[in-house]
């Protein structure tokens, strides 16, 4: 039986403890592509309503921290887009709309964006953005201002970039990987490696792209997933909430390499138009539970187990086209930019 990543949350009505959060849409020049489209969307890890997506990746040597799980898993539909567009990650917790938490308000921490040909190789992916500490708190000890809770959060769950200026489509084809991540550190004091309960957060979340036009730009040699990240690095431990005894934090060193000269040196948010798609969860029919695969079928809202199977990540190095999707409806020309 093929695994199927599908495209649900945690139900609107059931609230997970925490406020961890994946991508549920992308809007190319502020219109909205659908969602879930193009998405590969992390696997569920239990049955519906009660699982959900959301989860981290902790563990720097786990392929997982490519693309989440089931990151592996190519998807059906791909976004066309041309150089110099700008692209809107909708990151939500549970739901898609304004009103929802998009992360924890405690989850301070950098937010990156990578672009690497479909299927990615050895040091194919390339930083285009990224955003960290941007302002210091105005009072004693206090966290200061960070990208995924005072921008992001507080933005609706935007995350904002452009496509590199003439970015060659890809040599075998035209696809890319975008490979969009937040980083919480309200656990980051530990190193995961010492202490299992601790550590940074990692929420990585991979969409497929297509680039069209006749741009010539080849993207350099990037940096891997697992490998760009170590324990070790000043950004991965890094305490968000010094105690008093402790001095505050004045400069923030975000994680991985430094971002590609041929990246759009700045990104500002744009207005965005209405969503396309559902705002809540269905139900989900496959799950996975310590590597272990669950499919089922539902009778009303219970499940019935179908079958079981182990689950292994298998990153395949020969690109498989998936199902066209129709031309985006986006104004071609990006709208001037909107700050929020």
């Amino acid at each position: 039986m093929r695994l199927i990543a599908t495209v649900a949350a945690a139900a609107a009505s059931v609230s997970v403890v925490n406020a961890h959060c994946y991508i549920w849409g992308v809007f190319v020049n502020g219109v909205d592509q659908g969602t879930f489209r193009a998405i590969r969307t992390p696997a569920y890890n239990g049955p519906s309503p009660h699982g959900y997506a959301n989860s981290p990746v902790k563990n720097l040597t786990s392929v997982d921290l490519k693309c989440n799980v089931l990151g592996d898993k190519q998807v059906d539909y791909t976004i066309q887009v041309r150089p110099g567009d700008n692209l809107t990650f909708d990151w939500h917790h549970d739901k898609r709309t304004d009103t929802d938490d998009v992360i924890a308000s405690s989850h301070h921490g950098p937010a990156l964006v990578y672009l690497s040909p479909d299927p990615p190789t050895e040091d194919s992916f390339v930083k285009i953005w990224e955003e960290g500490l941007y302002e210091l708190s105005e009072v004693p000890f206090g966290a200061g201002k960070w990208a995924t809770t005072s921008d992001i959060a507080a933005n609706h769950g935007h995350m904002n970039v452009r496509v590199p200026a003439g970015l060659k489509p890809g040599q075998v084809s035209a696809s890319y990987l975008v490979r969009a991540e937040m980083i919480a550190l309200h656990e980051g004091d530990a190193s995961y490696l010492k202490n299992q309960f601790r550590g940074a957060q990692f929420y990585p979340n991979c969409v497929q792209i297509e680039v069209v036009g006749d741009g010539t730009v080849e993207l350099p040699k990037g940096v891997s997933f697992p490998g760009a990240y170590d324990y070790s690095d000043p950004g991965v431990v890094f305490d968000t909430s010094p105690l008093p005894t402790t001095p505050c934090a004045t400069t923030y060193q975000i994680p991985g390499p430094t971002v590609w000269s041929g990246a759009w040196p700045t990104t500002t948010a744009i207005e965005v138009g209405p969503i396309s798609g559902p705002t809540t969860a269905t139900l989900w029919s496959s799950w996975i539970q310590k590597s272990i695969v669950t499919y089922a079928s539902y009778d009303g809202s219970e499940a019935n187990i179908l079958s079981t199977s182990v689950y292994t990540a298998e990153w395949s190095t020969t690109y498989q086209t998936p199902a066209a999707m129709p031309t985006p409806t986006a104004q071609r020309d990006p709208p001037d930019p909107v700050v929020f």
